[in-house]
Order: structure tokens, then C-alpha cells, then sequence
């Protein structure tokens, strides 16, 4: 079952990161042998633009974007978003990564994953 594109799922491991206040990265989290997994971002006090997207690993050193196309995501207003990965691979680690913010340096970002839920 979906909701615009997404998958209903039910609830697996939640975990909730630092809030980020300039371009870096949450911490890694591991994610072995979990098939899916979604990031839900919350930009606030943005002032013009912020890069932002989603890495994973296979050996917690090398990063690489989980984008099919290799590109980061520009939101452009305040709000709450979310990416959802669907083990179209295996991957061992992830992790959210703040790029760039343009026209300001007041944006902050809240993130938070949920790991390993089920399709309903």
C-alpha cells in the first residue's frame, strides 16, 4: 500500500540525531542486514536554499550517495520531509548529510530514522 509514492509501514527502531546546525553529517548508523529504512528531516530558519542527502557505506569510511541519480536535494522552505530507502542494495552503514545552505547560515535541520519496518 502507498501515500504519494510511499510505502505504509509499520513501526521499527527509531532513533533521533543531534540537531544539525551547518553542513555535516549525523552520526553512522548501522545497518546491516535491515532491508529498508526512512529518514524524516526537518528544516527550520532557512534562508534561501539548503543541499542536504542521504550516504550509505560499506565499510563506514567511504561514502557515496544513495540517490540513483547522484544528486543532492535542494529544499527551498521550511518543512518537514522525508526519504525512504527500499534495500534496492545492500549497504552496511547510513547517514544524513547537511551539504550546503545558501543565502544564510541559520538553517537547522532535525533528523530522525526509523529502521527495519514491515509494509503493511
Amino acid at each position: 500500500m502507498t501515500v504519494e509514492g510511499y510505502k505504509l509501514m509499520k513501526q521499527g527502531k527509531i532513533k533521533t540525531f543531534t540537531q544539525l546546525t551547518a553542513a555535516g553529517t549525523t552520526e553512522a548508523v548501522k545497518v546491516i542486514s535491515i532491508k529498508n529504512f526512512a529518514y524524516q528531516y526537518t528544516i527550520a530558519a532557512i534562508n534561501t536554499s539548503v543541499d542536504v542527502r542521504v550516504e550509505g557505506s560499506l565499510d563506514n569510511s567511504n561514502w557515496f550517495n544513495l540517490d540513483i541519480d547522484d544528486t543532492d536535494t535542494t529544499q527551498t522552505s521550511n518543512g518537514t520531509y522525508a526519504f525512504q530507502y527500499d534495500g534496492d542494495g545492500e549497504i552496511a552503514f547510513t547517514r544524513f548529510y547537511f551539504v550546503s545552505e545558501v543565502g544564510g547560515i541559520t538553517a537547522t535541520i532535525d533528523v530522525i530514522i526509523m529502521m527495519g519496518g514491515t509494509a503493511i
